[in-house]
């Protein structure tokens, strides 16, 4: 596939290199490529859709990502198709973006990458890392899930634990960059989205296209690959119509809802319970807002409350998702009483990461009843 990168705000255009991870003008990059047409799908996960994933190189690093199945289940009249994204290797979507960014850097020869993470994007590349043969340095949050920190030792990267807000954390690893290190940011890097897109693409062909996915927001890229993809799978004729995109955020950390509707006004908590959407400020916040708009689609928020609730609910028909997943069911809630879902529509929920990373947390900050 012929592609280069651009910059979405400027317009300047750049090769694939090493550390290239924004623009001079201090803007995410995003890849620009024309589709492969005709070309037929082979084996199965994200390198089905080979064809359709921007690579320098064919050899790619994979632990079997993608291929996860979709359950249906009715609630309140809506059909919710549940995509369990906690079976991938790691334990949740970011391994298909690991797969795609960390193939790119191998081919460009990467011997040491740093990365910022909550806790599962840094697992994913840690992993991903250590099947490519690639050292990594991991940055988390001090108050990040034990089970999640350990996962990233045990796959041999060096874990740096930072205290206080969100933001000091991305500083020190981008600081990291002055000594050599390879900056691998599932926030900035375009290559991680490609691969987050496999998950509409996989929909397509499992269910066929949705009229609306709900999806938590934090840095976004999870609502901009799955735009992505739906966009693409349209453009070569496998869907008609692109669902409308329910952002969801958690209270205490509304970027997005902000920037479509004003202020919402309350205060981060002192320990976020759904930490994988914990981003006070997205690189991508623009084009989140674009992906709202033109998909028709909104914002929904919701509380530690409601997140808790929709996990037991989850957890209760056997589901076990970690609580970042859980904003989803707790949304769609509040989408249904907002009239943003219709009786008779289907609804794409991503479960986005296992909750078995997350017991200890779970238990120690709401308890189990």
């Amino acid at each position: 596939m012929d592609f280069n990168l651009y910059c979405p705000s400027c317009g300047k255009r750049y090769k694939p290199v090493l550390n290239l991870w924004k623009c001079i003008c201090d803007s995410p990059l995003n890849v620009e490529k024309k589709l492969e047409r005709g070309g037929e799908l082979k084996g199965w996960g994200i390198w089905r859709y080979k064809l359709f994933i921007p690579l320098l190189a064919d050899d790619v690093v994979t632990l079997g990502e993608g291929g996860t199945p979709i359950v249906s289940r009715k609630i309140e009249g809506v059909e919710v198709l549940l995509k369990l994204e906690y079976m991938n290797p790691t334990g949740s979507f970011k391994d298909r973006g690991a797969s795609v960014m960390i193939s790119n850097l191998k081919a460009l020869n990467a011997e040491n990458v740093v990365i910022d993470s909550s806790g599962n994007a840094g697992v994913a590349v840690a992993a991903y890392c250590a099947a490519a043969g690639i050292s990594c340095r991991v940055y988390v949050p001090f108050n990040a899930p034990s089970a999640k920190k350990r996962q990233i030792l045990l796959h041999g990267a060096e874990l740096v634990e930072i205290p206080g807000p969100r933001g000091s954390i991305s500083k020190k690893a981008i600081e990291e960059v002055s000594r050599g290190a390879v900056y691998a940011s599932h926030m900035w890097n375009p290559f991680f989205i490609e691969g987050l897109k496999t998950i509409a693409y996989e929909c397509c062909e499992q269910t066929g296209a949705p009229d609306a996915v709900i999806l938590p927001v934090g840095s976004g890229g999870l609502l901009l690959g799955v735009y992505w993809g739906f966009r693409e799978a349209k453009e070569i004729g496998l869907i008609e119509d692109v669902p409308r995109l329910i952002a969801v955020q958690s209270v205490g950390f509304t970027p997005l809802y902000d920037a479509i509707y004003g202020p919402y006004g309350v205060e981060p908590p002192t320990e976020p319970f759904a930490d994988g959407i914990a981003i006070p400020n997205p690189p991508r916040l623009r084009q989140l807002v674009e992906v709202i708009r033109e998909s028709k689609g909104d914002v929904v928020v919701v509380d530690d409350r409601e997140t808790f609730d929709a996990l037991l609910r989850l957890a209760k028909t056997g589901f076990l998702v970690e609580p970042t997943s859980a904003t989803a069911l707790a949304a769609f809630q509040k989408a249904k009483e907002k009239g943003l879902l219709e009786t008779g529509e289907r609804t794409l929920l991503p479960l986005t990461g296992t909750g078995l990373k997350a017991l200890e947390k779970i238990v120690r900050i709401r308890g189990v009843d």
